[in-house]
C-alpha cells in the first residue's frame, strides 16, 4: 500500500510540475501555433478580451490606436475592436503575417471584402481574397489570417499541415512574459522595432544598441494602470552594461528636461526601474491610473511628431 500511494503521489507530482511548466509565460492560442513561420522573428500579441474587461480600457478605448494592426486588419476588412478577440502578429524579418480569431461573420466579411474591391480566388482546399498585394482567408470558423498572397498561402500550408510552430529562442523569451499580460511582444536576433515609424533621435539611440541585443520580452498588464516589464538579452555581460548605462542615461536625461512643475512626469520618470542580471537588463514600471492617463497622452504627443510614411 505504502508503495502504490508512493507511486500515485509521484504521479501526482509529475502532472503538477508538467502543467505548471505549460502555463508558465505568455500563452499563444493553439489556433494560432500552426501556422507561425519557423523563421519568425518578432511575435506581437494582444488579447483584446482581457484588455476590454479593464478600467483603463473603459476610459481610453476611442484613443487607443495601433496603425500596424489596423492598417493590416483594415485591409482584411475587420474592425479589432468590434469583431477580434486575439490577434498576432508575426514577423520573419521581411513579411507579416496577422493571425486573429473572434467571433467573426465569415459571410459578411467576405461580402464587405468583395464590395471593397478584393478578387476572389481559391487556393488548394481555401478561399482568399486579394486586393491589391494582400490576400485574406478564413481557414475555420473564428479564424482569419492575412499577409501579402505568397505568405498568406505558405501560413495557410502550414496550418493545414499543422506543421508550424514557435521557433525555440521565442518560446524562451515567451515563457520570461507575465501570464497575465494583455499584451505582449517578444523578439530573437535583436529588438522588435521593425515595420514601425520611430522619430530619428530615438531610431539612433536604438541603433546605438540594437547590435549587443539578442532578444527580448515584453509584456504589458493593464488594470485601472500600467504595469509594464521587459527583459533584454545581450550577447555578453558587456553587451548588457552598454544597455543598461544607455537606458539610465535616457531616463536620466528625460529626467533632467523635464520642468520642475511638470510632478506627473518626473513621477512617471521615477517609477521605472532598470536593473542589471549578468546578460540581461530589466525593466520594470508600475504606472497607477492618473500617471497612465498622463504617459498616453505624451505617446499621442509624440505620435504627432512623426512623420507619416
Amino acid at each position: 500500500m505504502k508503495s502504490c500511494f508512493a507511486f500515485a503521489l509521484a504521479g501526482v507530482l509529475v502532472i503538477a510540475i508538467s502543467c505548471s511548466h505549460t502555463q508558465r509565460g505568455a500563452p499563444i492560442d493553439p489556433a494560432f501555433r500552426s501556422a507561425i513561420s519557423p523563421d519568425a522573428q518578432d511575435l506581437f500579441a494582444v488579447d483584446l478580451d482581457k484588455l476590454k474587461a479593464t478600467d483603463f480600457y473603459h476610459r481610453h478605448q476611442q484613443d487607443l490606436d495601433l496603425p500596424q494592426i489596423n492598417a493590416m486588419a483594415e485591409r482584411a476588412g475587420l474592425d479589432p475592436r468590434r469583431d477580434l478577440s486575439k490577434i498576432l502578429i508575426v514577423w520573419d524579418g521581411k513579411n507579416l503575417q496577422l493571425l486573429a480569431i473572434g467571433a467573426l461573420s465569415t459571410s459578411q466579411l467576405e461580402q464587405k471584402l468583395t464590395a471593397a474591391g478584393a478578387q476572389r480566388t481559391s487556393y488548394k482546399s481555401f478561399t482568399l481574397f486579394t486586393r491589391l498585394s494582400d490576400s485574406v482567408a478564413f481557414p475555420d470558423n473564428g479564424l482569419a489570417f492575412a499577409a501579402s498572397t505568397p505568405v498568406l498561402e505558405s501560413t495557410l500550408d502550414r496550418w493545414a499541415q499543422r506543421s508550424g510552430s514557435v521557433p525555440s529562442e521565442l518560446q524562451d523569451r515567451l515563457a520570461e512574459v507575465p501570464a497575465d499580460s494583455q499584451l505582449w511582444v517578444v523578439s530573437r536576433g535583436g529588438l522588435p522595432t521593425a515595420g514601425f515609424a520611430l522619430r530619428s533621435d530615438i531610431d539612433s539611440a536604438i541603433s546605438n544598441i540594437a547590435m549587443v541585443v539578442s532578444g527580448t520580452s515584453i509584456g504589458v498588464r493593464f488594470d485601472s494602470g500600467l504595469h509594464f516589464q521587459a527583459r533584454i538579452v545581450c550577447k555578453s555581460p558587456e553587451g548588457a552594461q552598454r544597455v543598461n548605462d544607455a537606458l539610465r542615461g535616457l531616463i536620466g536625461f528625460a529626467r533632467l528636461s523635464t520642468q520642475d512643475n511638470q510632478l506627473d512626469l518626473l513621477r512617471m520618470w521615477d517609477a521605472i526601474s532598470i536593473s542589471k542580471d549578468q546578460q540581461a537588463v530589466l525593466v520594470k514600471a508600475d504606472l497607477a491610473s492618473d500617471l497612465t492617463d498622463k504617459l498616453l497622452a505624451q505617446v499621442a504627443a509624440l505620435r504627432g511628431r512623426i512623420p507619416r510614411q
